[in-house]
Parts: C-alpha cells; sequence; structure tokens
C-alpha cells in the first residue's frame, strides 16, 4: 500500500534530484575557485578540533580518576592528544601531521595490547583511530607531494560524478513511478471475526 499518491512520489524524487545536482554543483565550485592549500589547511583545522572534541571527555573522565593507576594513561594519552590537536590547528605542515598520525597508531595500539584479556573488544574501539592514523600518514605528506592541483580536480570529477549519477538514477525512478500500474481496488473491506472458544 503506498501512503503517498504517485505526484508526491515524483515530486520527492525531483526534490532529491535537486538535492543531489546542488551537492554536486558545490564540489564542482569548490573546486574550481577555492585553492587546494586552503581546503588542505580547512581539513587539518577540522581534523584537529574533532581530536580536541573527543578527547576532552578522557581527560575528564581521567582526572575525576586519577587515582586509579590505570587511568594515568588514559590521562597521559589525551593530554598529549590534545595538545597534537592544538597543534594541527596552528601549525599546518608535515611534521605536524605525521606526529599526529603516529600518535593516532601508537597509543591505540598500546591500549588495545594493555586491556588485559578484552583485547578483541579493546581493538574494536580502538581500530577507527588506527585506521585514520594510517589514512593521515599516507595521504598527509601525500597531498602535498603530489600536488594541489590533483585535488581540484577530483572535487570537480566527483561533482560531476555526484550530478550525472542523481540525474540518470532520478529519472529511472520517476519513470519507474510513473508507469507502475495501480494497485487492484478490492472494494469492500475485510473484516475478521474473532471468536473465543
Amino acid at each position: 500500500m503506498n501512503m503517498l499518491s504517485k505526484n508526491n512520489r515524483i515530486a520527492n524524487r525531483v526534490i532529491s534530484m535537486i538535492l543531489g545536482i546542488l551537492a554536486g554543483l558545490v564540489l564542482v565550485l569548490i573546486g574550481a575557485f577555492i585553492k587546494a592549500e586552503t581546503l588542505v589547511w580547512l581539513a587539518l583545522v577540522i581534523w584537529g578540533i574533532i581530536i580536541i572534541v573527543s578527547l576532552v571527555p578522557v581527560l575528564i573522565y581521567s582526572i575525576a580518576n586519577v587515582k586509579n593507576k590505570g587511568i594515568v594513561f588514559d590521562l597521559i594519552v589525551s593530554i598529549v592528544g590534545i595538545l597534537l590537536g592544538v597543534g594541527l590547528i596552528i601549525s599546518h605542515n608535515n611534521v605536524v601531521t605525521v606526529i599526529l598520525a603516529a600518535y593516532m597508531i601508537i597509543f591505540p595500539i598500546i591500549r588495545t595490547i594493555l586491556a588485559r584479556g578484552n583485547w578483541a573488544e579493546q581493538l574494536k574501539r580502538e581500530l577507527l583511530r588506527i585506521i585514520l592514523g594510517v589514512v593521515l600518514m599516507v595521504f598527509g605528506g601525500t597531498l602535498l607531494a603530489i600536488g594541489f592541483d590533483i585535488l581540484n580536480l577530483l572535487l570537480k570529477i566527483v561533482g560531476w560524478v555526484i550530478i550525472a549519477l542523481t540525474v540518470v538514477l532520478g529519472l529511472i525512478e520517476i519513470l519507474h513511478i510513473a508507469l507502475e500500474k495501480p494497485a487492484a481496488k478490492t472494494g469492500e473491506p475485510i473484516y475478521v471475526e474473532h471468536t473465543e472458544e
């Protein structure tokens, strides 16, 4: 049973297409008019903010429970991480990026080793940090080495691909809805009587 009429469903698809086209155009315009250096700077600032915001609760918890010897390691890790996040916001060079990436790889591995029998659970919690550290290590300096123009080109390509896919898939969905046969009407409602035995 369709809750929306054909016209409403088609209107929803058209709105989705417009939003997809706008998202693609934003990427194309960013790739065309904003310098890649600015994009990298913005990404590093955002990355630094995310690191700081994610480690502040760990720092607060560690300070509140500093008497527990197992928490001291988390306290040190959170302080070092926050300092590296601040360094990434203030200084945007490769050295800070490599240090931060190493931090994001090494400390989660150490926490996993120190998990005392809960290695699998701890590794699940730390896996995202390790992956982000590897990505930062591999691509942080690579963007500078291969040139910033490639980043702008990739943004343009991704933008045009999003626009093309949005239009093609949207039109296919609209045609599918338009050519859909209406459900057969049965006429009278069916009532089911319930009898107790």
